[in-house]
């Protein structure tokens, strides 16, 4: 069981120079306290999120740290050209020492979308001829691609990551996708952020068995989730401490989904409109009853994280600590408390089953 930090970098006040900073000095204590890795999240021209290039917020990471992976959730593929991409993050991996992880979607932000001019039509399609052109340049020289949007004759990339090919993660609960990720050799990655805790479980016990079924060994089936949560004492400390951070999040979250401003959303994003409507009214109260949220002590998070290794078999879990703008203060504090008293958990259980083993 891996623990990782996951940033989307919402920024309340505009004071871009202060984030990036507290965010680098996070992820440098997260290494200290025994962290695995960190997530990026590609977002562009809201205040939802301040890394339109997590690739660059990569090679910083990597200046600082020394052992933490370093991952992307996700990159969204098709507001970007995939050669570029792939070169991108081929450097990350470079400096990084080959500590990249990266995780890719299509994306689901109108308002992004439609500023940097890409149509959210044929994103699917667009989206898996975009991961076929990066995992090829990755891993073969001279790689030619005849698709319907892209076509490619005897490109080389230079450089190659390190990894041949990095760890490559799909951001999907979706059938359509599966046979995608199986043909492929890959994983998905997911977060209740949109749905309830237990229909996510459900989802990718079902995606396990569907990749099973396709031919993708047990063993290398990973599904890191991303879950946001604060860790304090109990429960009322964690409510008191976060409520307005979560009530701003997910207000602005709900503003940005297809359908959240109430215009009609693409035919392959129809299914955000129903979301959209439940999250409207949705109290803070009811996501932390719905597992959407984690608000509590360390002893009801340990229990979560057993009920999803026993659910689909989590093998990595990304904390989301940092939401709203939190203060500093409250994210240490938090990661604190999660390296004190849920990491050592995991780790003495998985010791001991080694041990009998």
């Amino acid at each position: 069981m891996e623990f990782g930090m996951f940033y989307v970098l919402e920024s309340t006040d505009g004071e871009y120079k202060r984030i990036y900073d507290e965010m680098l000095g996070q992820i440098e204590f997260s290494e200290e306290l025994g962290f695995d890795s960190v997530w990026l999240a590609e977002h562009h021209s809201t205040s939802y999120g301040s890394m339109p290039n997590p690739a660059v917020a990569m090679a910083a990471i990597a200046e600082r740290t020394k052992r933490i992976k370093i991952g992307s959730l996700i990159s969204v593929l098709p507001l970007g050209n995939p050669i570029r991409i792939a070169e991108d993050y081929a450097m990350a991996d470079i400096i990084s020492g080959g500590r990249l992880q990266f995780g890719v979607g299509r994306g689901y932000q109108p308002t992004e979308f439609k500023q940097l001019g890409v149509s959210m039509e044929d994103t699917r399609a667009r989206f898996k001829e975009e991961l076929e052109i990066i995992t090829g340049l990755w891993t073969q020289d001279n790689f030619s691609y005849d698709g319907n949007f892209y076509q490619l004759e005897d490109v080389t990339l230079i450089p190659k990551p390190i990894q041949s090919p990095p760890p490559i993660y799909v951001a999907s609960i979706s059938p359509q996708t599966f046979d995608l990720v199986a043909n492929m050799g890959l994983n998905l990655t997911a977060t209740p952020t949109l749905s309830t805790l237990d229909e996510l479980k459900v989802q990718l016990k079902d995606a396990r068995e569907t990749l099973i079924q396709k031919g993708m060994k047990p063993e290398d089936i990973d599904f890191p989730i991303n879950l946001q949560m604060h860790v304090a004492d109990n429960a009322e400390v964690a409510f008191e401490r976060t409520q307005e951070y979560f009530d701003w999040y997910f207000n602005r979250v709900t503003s940005l989904v297809p359908g959240g401003d109430g215009k009609k959303a693409a035919k392959s994003y129809e299914a955000f409109e129903e979301v959209a409507k439940g999250m409207s009214s949705i109290t803070f109260d009811q996501l932390r009853a719905a597992g959407t949220i984690h608000v509590d002590g360390p002893q009801a998070l340990i229990e979560e994280i057993e009920e999803m290794q026993e659910a689909f078999g989590l093998k990595q879990l990304s904390c989301w600590h940092r939401i709203g703008g939190m203060s500093d203060k409250l994210v240490r504090e938090s990661m604190e408390r999660m390296a004190t008293d849920v990491i050592p958990y995991f780790k003495k259980k998985e010791a001991k089953q080694k041990a009998n083993s």
